[in-house]
């Protein structure tokens, strides 16, 4: 039985305008200005059937990235934060945002 999972995450980022940045502008502002810039970042791999590791949490112990032989809860902070789904769609935004 295949049991290939992905970690997901799309980071939205809509800009503030307004002259009042302590209230929530998407009460004030039109359709128009709330365009929002979407990054997308994929951490493909599988899922085991019994957890190996003690670091990270939620599925951390069971998902080992494709390419490794580890779970994410194994390979330690530095490895699973380049892989990660999370600090891929950043990277992305960061690309965009800071020109």
């Amino acid at each position: 039985t295949a049991r290939t999972a992905r970690f997901r995450c799309v980071l939205a980022v809509v800009p503030v305008t307004g002259a009042d940045r302590n209230a929530s502008n998407a009460c004030k502002a039109n359709e128009l200005e709330l365009v929002a810039q979407l990054f997308e970042g994929k951490c493909e791999g599988h899922i085991l059937k019994q957890e190996r590791g003690m670091n990270g949490f939620g599925y951390d112990p069971l998902f080992v990235p494709n390419g490794y032989g580890q779970t994410f809860a194994q390979l330690g902070d530095t490895v699973k934060n380049r892989l990660s789904h999370r600090a891929q769609a950043l990277a992305k935004a960061r690309a965009k945002l800071l020109f």
